[in-house]
């Protein structure tokens, strides 16, 4: 995220370190400087490059179809909230007809009732949800929406919302109960500049726990 100098050099930096998944925030800036990110990231990352968009609710109603329509050609895995969260019947008309598939982020939080969360499903029909544990209930919640999506043969991607490396510790322990096979999204805690030091570290796609480190909370006192 950022502008579109900031994302250009961000996209050159995850790709030249050998990332298959690269995750673009889009809503904030000129669309098509955005689409013109999107095409150069097809073109320098090749086909097998897993892109991922997340509008954070920034297209409006009116303009969502036709933008994710623009967007299409180059291969997007899915894009989150394209339309703000709480529309329901415009977003269930969006799931329905977008050549890309739309997942659910902004959605799901604020829900806290069982029979809201099942209603909100019945209404929207996802296939795709974007699970953040400390939004919308914790872990259990997660279970909840993981298993309601079980008969819709969907699936969904655990992230974080900003938690220190002590939430992002638990996140990562929850996603590897259930062994996932795409890219999950935990890696916000890098946005940080006094995070906890934490016995982690990254490699291209994937986190690392290193039993021979150890958490230093003195240096965050």
């Amino acid at each position: 995220m950022g502008t579109e100098s900031e994302m250009k050099k961000r996209i050159d930096g995850k790709l030249s370190s050998g990332y298959k998944c690269i995750k673009l925030k889009i809503g904030a800036i000129d669309f098509e400087k955005e689409l013109a990110l999107v095409k150069y990231i097809r073109e320098k990352g090749g086909e097998s490059l897993e892109i991922r968009l997340d509008a954070n609710g920034g297209f409006s109603s009116e303009e969502a179809l036709k933008k994710i329509e623009k967007l299409y050609p180059y291969n997007i895995h899915y894009i989150e909230q394209p339309v703000r969260a709480g529309q329901w019947a415009k977003m269930a008309q969006l799931i329905k007809e977008s050549p890309v598939p739309i997942a659910l982020d902004e959605e799901l939080i604020g829900i806290f009732k069982t029979d809201d969360k099942i209603r909100l499903m019945d209404t929207l029909k996802p296939s795709i949800l974007i699970l953040k544990p400390a939004l919308i209930g914790g872990f259990a919640f997660c279970d909840f929406y993981r298993n309601l999506l079980k008969p819709r043969n969907g699936y969904c991607v655990v992230t974080s919302a900003l938690e220190s490396n002590i939430g992002l510790n638990a996140i990562a322990q929850y996603i590897a109960t259930f062994h996932p096979q795409i890219p999950q999204g935990i890696g916000t805690g890098q946005l940080f500049n006094n995070n906890i030091p934490a016995p982690y570290h990254l490699s291209p796609g994937t986190l690392h726990y290193d039993p021979g480190g150890a958490w230093n909370f003195k240096s965050v006192v």
